[in-house]
This record gives structure tokens, C-alpha cells and sequence, in this order.
């Protein structure tokens, strides 16, 4: 069997959810557990509280409104890799290691700079708290060094990111043989499935979970996740969640059927899987609160970029991209104006929402703050802690910065070099090769087609600015024609 190097300190997880709730009184933890759920290429418009009208959500929308809405966010980036780097480093796109879906040929998915401080590293830093993952990691697979449980996880359970693509979603059967035990590289290489792994070794199931075919890789994230809590109710913890839903392909969940219509069945496959994630978040959420720890507990959910258009799903049918205009892999507000919402009982007021500027590259800081733990000096984010503790934001962003150098439409050419900043309600795009920028005036024009550029060259000199103050050049990920070689 092909295992990687385990923690010694690892907290060893297996089995199903149960578990006994103390009824004890403890003393309040003096800071929160902190749980971070992140979906995968869900759009803003996927979500009831947010405009949703045929697909239910109702334990988002709860989670949503028992606590606060930002409704001003912004994701790493328009895809998943470069986006999960911003969010574990705290670093822009101008700044990350990773700044794309790139593979390297006998690695895999472009791993993070082992220079660089993780999010667990940096709360594990004078605090006491146990860290755990469950699910997608997509920074660095078997073949390096930055995998979770080299990168500050106490626990992980999930997939990594493999030397090869990955052509399956959730439901894996083919990773075990017929008595649960996790097939070798030689056979699950071939067939172009990601393994799993629990703290650094090949994954086995359980009697139980063997007897429960066809596999499904959310549905056991989610009793790993919950496993995790139980076991970690009585100290502090930061558990990070990461799901493939909504990631194509287009998957029916069987045990969320949609009544019958004449959708198209990758449209029906969508509406089942964003049924199943609802289902399984709301399950996170009934967790803590069984054990009584809703009190103790900060809640993040988002997305890790907007809506896709894959596996046959047309990201118009069920406007999961609200008003906003494109959708992954592009820098048009469709791409990476993702939904976040965060619960704090007693803490954050139910109903709330606020409309404060912020990025992934904020959660490095925020988390740090709330966990009493330095907040690295690496991170270019700023801390909205003061934003869900009721107090006043005194630090904001001046602007925000992104680069991405792939075509959403996923038509040759692939790459399209692209850079964009928001300051200030304008939204500025600067398309490198094609020597052309826009300028939207986000508070009068959300769906961004009024471009006013020739209108307003004192925004584009002011965006030029930031993009070039913003960037750093990573020989893995060149952007400008110079690092092209383009002249």
C-alpha cells in the first residue's frame, strides 16, 4: 500500500456520528470553535435567501438567517485551486503560489511554496487548538509535501490532489475492492480517480460504510466532520470542511430525488446535488448544536468561486448567478462574488448583514484574531472580527486585487490574461494581451454592461496603479507579456 508520512499527533477518527452529549456544566470557552464550510463552485443565485426561487435550501437559509449576510465578499479567485491557496494563505493572487489549475508532470495539482504559513499552522501558533479537515484539498498531492497533514492539520480526511485528472465526483466505489479494502495506485490511476486518505494513509472502509454502496464522498466528509466535533467538544477546535458539491460532473443523488419534470437530467442531477449539500450542512449545524455548542461556535459558510457552466449544466437554467454577470473563470462579479454567511449564537444577532469589502485573503486574519493566535505578517488581509463582534470596522480595504489567465468560455486560446480590481464601487478589468480594460460603476450597474472606461480614464489610471503594485511575478504562473516574453 502507498502511504504518506502521518503526524503522530493526529487525532484518529473513524466510523459513523454518534455521540453522547454531556450534560455537565462546563466552563465558556474563552474562544470559539471556529468551522469553515466551503462549497464548490456554487453560485450566489443557488441559495433560497438569496433570490433561489425552484431549488430549497432551507438549512442554508437558516444558517444565513440566524446569524449575519456579508453581501460583499469576494472569493480567492474564479477557480478552486488558486482560491483554496488565498484562503489557506492569506496572500492575493498577485502574491500566492498558486494562481491557477496548473499540473506539473510527476506531481500534480502546482503545490503551495512550502514558505508559506497555513491557516491551522498559524492558529496552532500559542493557542491550544486541534485542527481538522474534512474533504477537497486540492494544494498539493501524494507526490509532495503539502498535504494536509503536513500543512498544520491535526486530522484530515479526504482527497488530495492527484498526479493525474480526476474524472469522478462524489460517488467513488471504485477506490475499494469488494470487501472495503482501498484498491493500489497502479489500479485507481488507470481509472482516473483521486484516492482517499485519513491522516496520511490510503483509506479503508468501515463494515458499516462498506454495507452502504454506492459510496458517496460528501456524505462521508460529512460524518467525518461530525465524528470530529464530538470528539473535540470539550477544547477548543478549527474544522475546516471542504465539499466537491457542486463540481461537475452532474450526479443524482438518489436519496434527494426531484419530482419529476421535464428538466433536462443534468439539471435535475444539479438540483438533487444542491439539495444533498443543504442537507449535509444542516447536519454540521444540528451537530453543534446537540452538544450544546452553538454558543461556542463561529460558523462560515461560502463558496470557493461563482457558478460553473460544466458536465452539462448551463448556470442560466436556475440563475445561480443572481444578477451578477459571468460565471467561473471569469472576473466579471458571476465568477467571484460568492455568498458568505456566519453564525455565532448569542454573539453575531440573528437577521443581521453588513456590507463591509472582504476577501478570502480576510479569513487568515479574522480567524487568527478570534483564536488569539499572531496573525502572520505574510497575510494581505485585514481582520473583520471587529465587524461580527458588533464593533466598528475601523480598518477596510483601500481596493481589492485579482489575476487569472484562463477563459471562462474554455474555447481555444485557453489562456486569457487578465487582471481586475473593485475600489470604491468601480469594478476595473484589464485584458493584458488584448489591450483593453472596462470600467463598471458597481452600485448603478450590478450586472456590469456599461463599460465606461473612455468615461472615466482617472479610474483606469487609478486601477492601473493598484494592478501593478499588486503583482509579483511567479515564473510558474507568468502574467504580463514581459514575463511572456511578448513584446
Amino acid at each position: 500500500m502507498k502511504n504518506l508520512l502521518s503526524i503522530s499527533s493526529c487525532v484518529a477518527l473513524a466510523g459513523l456520528t454518534s455521540c453522547a452529549v454531556s450534560t455537565a456544566p462546563k466552563e465558556q470557552a474563552p474562544k470559539p470553535n471556529i468551522i469553515y464550510i466551503l462549497a464548490d463552485d456554487l453560485g450566489y443565485g443557488d441559495i433560497g435567501i438569496l433570490g433561489q426561487k425552484i431549488i430549497k435550501t432551507p438549512n442554508i437559509d437558516k444558517l444565513a438567517s440566524d446569524g449575519m449576510i456579508f453581501t460583499n465578499h469576494y472569493a480567492g479567485a474564479p477557480v478552486s485551486g488558486p482560491s483554496r491557496c488565498i484562503l489557506m494563505t492569506g496572500k492575493h493572487s498577485g502574491h500566492s503560489s498558486i494562481r491557477g489549475n496548473k499540473s506539473i508532470a510527476g506531481v500534480g495539482v502546482a503545490p503551495m511554496s512550502s514558505s508559506d504559513i497555513t491557516l491551522p499552522e498559524a492558529i496552532k501558533n500559542q493557542t491550544d487548538y486541534v485542527t481538522g479537515m474534512c474533504g477537497r484539498w486540492h494544494l498539493g498531492g501524494e507526490l509532495t509535501n503539502q498535504t494536509p497533514y503536513h500543512r498544520g492539520f491535526d486530522y484530515h480526511f479526504g482527497k488530495l490532489s492527484a498526479d493525474f485528472p480526476n474524472r469522478y465526483g462524489v460517488f467513488i466505489d471504485p477506490l475499494w475492492d469488494e470487501d472495503g479494502k482501498h484498491v493500489s495506485y497502479d489500479v485507481y490511476s488507470k481509472k482516473n480517480i483521486e484516492p482517499m486518505y485519513e491522516n496520511g494513509k490510503y483509506y479503508n472502509l468501515t463494515e458499516e460504510e462498506n454495507k452502504c454502496r454506492p459510496i458517496n464522498m460528501d456524505r462521508m466528509v460529512t460524518d467525518k466532520a461530525k465524528k470530529f466535533i464530538c470528539n473535540n467538544k470539550d477544547n477548543p477546535f478549527f474544522l475546516y470542511v471542504a465539499y466537491s458539491l457542486m463540481h461537475a460532473p452532474m450526479e443524482y443523488h438518489a436519496d434527494m430525488p426531484v419530482e419529476a419534470n421535464d428538466w433536462p437530467e443534468e439539471e435535475r442531477a444539479f438540483a438533487s446535488m444542491m439539495m444533498s449539500l443543504d442537507k449535509y450542512v444542516g447536519e454540521i449545524i444540528a451537530q453543534v448544536d446537540k452538544l450544546g455548542l452553538g454558543e461556542k461556535t463561529l460558523i462560515i459558510f461560502t463558496s470557493d468561486n461563482g457558478a460553473h457552466n460544466e458536465g452539462g449544466h448551463d448556470y442560466r437554467f436556475f440563475h445561480s448567478t443572481g444578477e451578477y454577470r459571468g460565471y467561473k473563470r471569469d472576473l466579471y462579479d458571476g465568477g467571484m462574488h460568492t455568498p458568505m454567511f456566519v453564525r455565532w449564537t448569542g454573539t453575531i444577532p440573528a437577521g443581521s448583514r453588513n456590507d463591509v469589502l472582504s476577501a478570502f485573503w480576510d479569513v487568515m486574519p479574522t480567524i487568527c484574531d478570534l483564536a488569539g493566535a499572531p496573525i502572520p505578517e505574510q497575510t494581505d488581509g485585514i481582520s473583520f472580527a471587529p465587524t461580527l463582534l458588533g464593533k466598528t470596522q475601523e480598518k477596510t480595504h483601500e481596493f481589492l486585487y485579482w489575476e487569472f489567465n484562463e477563459r471562462s468560455e474554455r474555447t481555444k486560446p485557453r489562456h486569457e490574461y487578465k487582471q481586475a480590481v473593485v475600489f470604491d464601487n468601480w469594478k476595473v478589468i484589464n485584458y493584458i494581451d488584448a489591450d483593453r480594460i472596462e470600467v463598471y460603476q458597481l452600485d448603478k450597474d450590478i450586472e456590469e454592461v456599461n463599460d465606461v472606461a473612455q468615461d472615466h480614464p482617472e479610474i483606469v489610471k487609478k486601477a492601473l496603479k493598484y494592478m501593478e503594485e499588486s503583482h509579483l511575478q511567479n515564473p510558474i504562473f507568468p502574467m504580463t507579456k514581459e514575463e511572456r516574453n511578448i513584446h
